[in-house]
């Protein structure tokens, strides 16, 4: 028996508490929280974020993630993984990559130290929604063969 479905899961759980986690620090900047603290949040937040993307990448790999080209430089086919994310989270998905483009505008807007604070943990929601979407969704379907690349 491989250890790989318990990585999955650790990834996953991971990848739900730092969306949580990042929703939570988001919903303090609006608040009187102090804002050193919420940056060294952001920042731990932040790296844990791509220790994630990273295991994610590794991951697609190893689960022969449909692909487009050839030789060293092929793609990833994001648009059938993402046809493995069924219809709700989907559009829950969507919501959430619109809100951080309104954030990003407004935190533009208010700018200083708030509007930086606050613009890179709107961020944090969109770089922990990939990873559990991938973990979550779509890496279970490619290791049950349901999506792997083509011959």
């Amino acid at each position: 028996m491989t250890t790989r479905p318990g990585w999955g899961k650790i990834f996953r759980i991971g990848a739900s508490v730092g969306f949580a986690a990042s929703a939570a620090l988001h919903l303090s900047t609006f608040t009187p929280f102090p804002l050193s603290v919420a940056a060294a949040v952001a920042l731990l937040l932040f790296v844990a974020a791509f220790a994630l993307l990273a295991a994610m990448i590794v991951r697609l790999r190893e689960a022969g993630a449909p692909t487009r080209g050839g030789g060293a430089l092929r793609v990833v086919e994001w648009r059938r993984l993402l046809a493995l994310v069924p219809a709700g989270p989907r559009h829950a998905g969507l919501a959430v990559i619109a809100y951080v483009v309104l954030n990003l505008a407004l935190s533009l807007v208010v700018g200083g130290d708030v509007g930086g604070v606050r613009l890179l943990s709107g961020h944090l929601l969109l770089f922990y929604l990939i990873p559990l979407m991938y973990f979550r969704f779509v890496e279970p379907r490619l290791r049950d063969g349901d999506g792997g690349s083509d011959p």
